[in-house]
């Protein structure tokens, strides 16, 4: 049983199927999420931190507001969610920052969601990899997990 998930959220078909595995999970083992958006610093008009991927823009209250009411539309989108949910958000470079919000939460699995279209999702995925502290689940637009890796494990 797992007793918390992270799912990062951006605003890819891929990040709804990962949002619907999870909540699935969720339903059946009582797990908290916590729902992560990152703030990368080019969309704050951080010209410097987009250059080198240190945000050097901290979040204002308007940042914090607009990324809260883009999680909480993804969320309600799913209806019924039936499902303790956080969410949280977050300025920095997305791998580095998935990475530490799941040892900051203590959560026991990230759920990613990916298009393979995409053509940094590989090179992201494996930043995430690197360094994350728990098991990661990444899903494609249907759900299907393509790939489950465990720290400490090889890919599966």
């Amino acid at each position: 049983m797992q007793n918390s998930i992270l799912i990062p959220m951006g605003k890819k078909s891929a990040s709804m199927a990962a949002l619907r595995k999870a909540r699935g999970i969720a339903q059946h083992d009582h797990t908290r999420l916590y729902l992560l958006h990152v703030v990368e610093p080019s969309e704050t008009g951080d010209v410097l931190g987009a250059a080198t991927g240190a945000a050097t823009h901290t979040l204002d209250k308007e940042d914090v507001a607009r990324a809260e009411a883009f999680l909480e539309a993804r969320w309600d989108r799913l209806n019924e969610p039936m499902a303790a949910v956080n969410f949280v958000v977050k300025a920095g470079k997305l791998s580095e920052t998935i990475a530490e919000e799941a040892r900051r939460l203590e959560v026991d699995t990230i759920i990613m969601g990916t298009s393979k279209s995409s053509p940094k999702w590989e090179g992201m995925i494996g930043e995430v990899k690197k360094s994350t502290p728990c098991k990661l689940t990444i899903v494609d637009e249907e759900e299907r997990v393509v790939l489950e890796y465990s720290p400490g494990s090889s890919d599966t």
